[in-house]
């Protein structure tokens, strides 16, 4: 009679279609609640780092079993916001001896602490992220470091805009405030980096021969309640003549004057300056 009986087979996640696998596993890892964030927003409306964020509770399913693993580690990487909130971490080093190559090239969203070692070293990246070439993200974000020491995000404005000239591999590039002291306002950072921007364009179009053309064009808005402000990358703007040029940005003076107008007044002379 045991015989006759129909044998039931067991069924476990290895023994599904692989198309259902990869529905579930990216159900598992498609997770947005507030938790599995790098960011969080606070009760007065503003960004900061979520304090409590840890990467690898996104990537716990992984260690399931062997069949998660290597089904899933480049799907997890690539829902998984990163975020390296110790800035005594060398990041090039660690992204480079803790990953391999696939692995990088699957992460879409990183976020890390800086301060002003992170932004002295902007200059060293060339045309990656960080001087890697297989890292392709979606989203980087800075988030300043908060502490008792003043940013002084000035000094690098010339730095960050030669680097947003030739950087590529990033679709999004996002600046937290994160609560941190800033010389000279946030938002008149902003406005002079923008500025700055502006400026070097139109000086390395026009008063160069031949042209040194940008390899990505940026688009970027300011969120003064969350106090952080985001460029989107996009193609580099087509050669024309100078005229024709200065009609086209010429909406993006007059937001950039409207933005000046919102600034605090500040005593740092620096502040004051459009271009510095």
């Amino acid at each position: 009679m045991a015989e006759s009986q129909d044998k039931r087979q067991i069924s476990t996640i290895s023994t599904l279609p692989a198309e259902i696998r990869t529905t579930i596993l990216e159900y598992v890892f498609s997770n947005t609640s507030n938790n599995s964030t790098s960011l969080i927003k606070t009760s007065s409306g503003n960004i900061c780092m979520h304090e409590t964020y840890k990467p690898s509770l996104k990537l716990s399913p992984l260690l399931v079993c062997r069949t998660w693993y290597q089904d899933a580690s480049l799907l997890a990487f690539n829902h998984t916001p990163f975020l390296i909130s110790n800035p005594f971490h060398d990041i090039p080093r660690t992204i480079s001896t803790t990953l391999h190559t696939k692995q990088i090239s699957s992460i879409r969203s990183l976020a890390f602490v800086a301060d002003k070692r992170h932004f002295r070293k902007l200059s060293e990246w060339n045309n990656h992220p960080f001087g890697i070439p297989s890292l392709n993200l979606s989203t980087l974000t800075i988030i300043l470091q908060r502490s008792s020491s003043w940013h002084y995000m000035f000094d690098y404005t010339s730095d960050i805009v030669h680097l947003l000239r030739v950087l590529q591999n990033v679709k999004r590039l996002v600046f937290v405030k994160n609560n941190a002291m800033v010389k000279g306002s946030f938002r008149s950072w902003f406005n002079r980096l923008v500025g700055l921007i502006l400026k070097i364009d139109h000086a390395e179009r026009y008063d160069r021969i031949p042209p040194n053309l940008e390899k990505t064009w940026w688009r970027w808005e300011f969120d003064g309640v969350g106090e952080r402000f985001w460029l989107e990358a996009g193609e580099p703007k087509e050669v024309v003549d100078e005229e024709t040029y200065m009609r086209g940005i010429l909406p993006l003076m007059e937001g950039l004057r409207d933005s000046v107008e919102l600034e605090e007044v500040n005593p740092d002379v620096r502040a004051t300056r459009m271009y510095y």
